[in-house]
């Protein structure tokens, strides 16, 4: 959330009288919950509308509850706040504050799969707020807005299987989850990734695969800075499974895909080209994911409910709780990730250890569009936990300063070198749950 300072000065303004009756101290608790939301604490931002509701006036409760409802997964609801917000805020003079929910309410739709909707409120952000947008919004609207422009007669996402499916994943030379996808007969493997926003694949497997392309060249950021061109392509029926094996498939229909140029996913130097990625808008629909130590992928008919919730969403990355000795920290959660690393956050809360512990040097990450080389330090090694569950890592990757496309909200990036030491990893997205066992 940008400008959150504005944002709670309006309104504590606006509702100042309310809050005269409050028998509890306003200003600390509106700025907790200013912090909190700043940091995308969403945990604790819920605890406390849960049980101060009572005690927080009624457009206050239902602007931060948008929040918490789209953090958990909940975008529907979070909608219905937003609208119950506007409703009774018209007396409010702060478009900074309006421009904010509105840009919740367009990532709802997409979540959704309200393409037109979520590009009619893309529109209406531009013409009404762009006063108050900067620079980095208006570019990211406008070029979100043609995404967007381009699906608005898409159907929605739907995804089919009647009964529990198992699917045998496989690794390729990267170490990566791989999953057999299959368009119109021809079945390839691609990657199976939930820290990618978008499924992505290469124009030439496109093709082969007779998906049909919309032409419209948005960018996107890459890794390294630069902005990599992509087109469009609406599957309307994929297969993920091996229809031709165990028979065991989900289907989804209409699957967005990014279509980059092959040379955008293709990395010489380490001999290694990307045909495909299953991303999260899929994996998220699936509701409920297992994995297994042997690569096994099991995805139950009907999710059920989990004890505990520790996973938000920030946009389109999953994000968990993670803790380190006493202290719950929170990282984005990377399938696609061979290994865990550390971001400047991380870095700036535990610099000493840091220094006194790691080694200082070259690192490099990639991705779409290339590699980048960067300093930072090496640490041989950490124990993290999610809930009970504990590993500890060797020779993590520690960013000093933040990278175009890598979070600075949160302390790090969970990858496959945790998953992996563990019999099973089970998911959520319903539940907003993941478990190690």
């Amino acid at each position: 959330m940008k400008n959150l300072s504005l944002i709670l000065f309006c309104l504590l303004s606006f509702f100042s009288e309310a809050q005269k009756s409050l028998p509890f101290n306003e200003e600390k608790f509106y700025s907790e919950l200013e912090i909190l939301a700043r940091k995308k604490n969403f945990f604790e931002v819920k605890n406390l509308l849960v049980t101060n509701k009572s005690r927080i006036d009624r457009e206050v409760y239902f602007y931060y509850w948008s929040l918490v409802e789209n953090a958990f997964s909940h975008f529907r609801e979070s909608n219905e706040a937003i609208e119950e917000f506007l409703e009774g805020s018209g007396a409010m003079n702060n478009d900074s504050l309006f421009k904010d929910i509105l840009l919740v309410k367009q990532l709802n739709q997409v979540n959704l799969f309200e393409y037109k909707d979520a590009y009619l409120t893309n529109q209406y952000i531009l013409n009404n707020f762009s006063h108050v947008c900067t620079e980095d919004e208006i570019e990211d609207l406008t070029n979100t807005g043609t995404i967007w422009k381009g699906l608005e007669n898409s159907g929605k996402q739907v995804i089919h299987h009647t009964s529990d499916v198992t699917i045998q994943l496989t690794r390729d030379n990267a170490k990566l989850a791989n999953v057999p996808v299959t368009v119109s007969g021809n079945t390839k493997n691609f990657i199976f990734d939930t820290g990618a926003n978008f499924s992505v694949i290469q124009r030439s497997v496109a093709l082969e695969m007779g998906c049909e392309i919309i032409p419209i060249q948005f960018n996107v950021s890459a890794i390294t800075g630069a902005k990599v061109k992509s087109d469009l392509a609406v599957v309307k029926e994929l297969k993920i499974g091996d229809p031709g094996g165990s028979g065991q498939v989900i289907t989804c229909e209409n699957v967005v895909f990014l279509v980059f140029d092959d040379k955008d996913l293709t990395f010489a130097e380490a001999n290694y080209t990307i045909l495909g990625i299953i991303g999260f808008p899929v994996i998220r629909n699936l509701d409920e994911i297992h994995i297994t130590k042997d690569d096994q992928l099991m995805v139950p008919k009907t999710a059920k409910m989990f004890p505990i919730s520790n996973m938000i969403l920030n946009g389109f990355v999953p994000v968990v709780q993670v803790v380190k000795n006493s202290d719950t920290l929170q990282f984005t959660f990377d399938t696609g990730a061979v290994e865990t690393s550390l971001n400047s956050k991380y870095y700036l809360k535990y610099q000493k250890e840091v220094k006194r512990k790691g080694k200082k040097k070259t690192l490099q990450a990639g991705g779409a569009g290339g590699m980048v080389t960067f300093e930072g330090y090496m640490l041989p090694k950490l124990t993290l936990a999610v809930d009970s569950s504990k590993a500890t890592l060797q020779n993590l990757q520690v960013r000093t300063d933040n990278l175009e496309n890598v979070s600075g909200d949160f302390e790090g990036n969970l990858g496959q070198d945790f998953i992996k030491q563990f019999d099973e990893m089970i998911i959520s997205f319903k539940y907003s749950a993941i478990q190690f066992k």
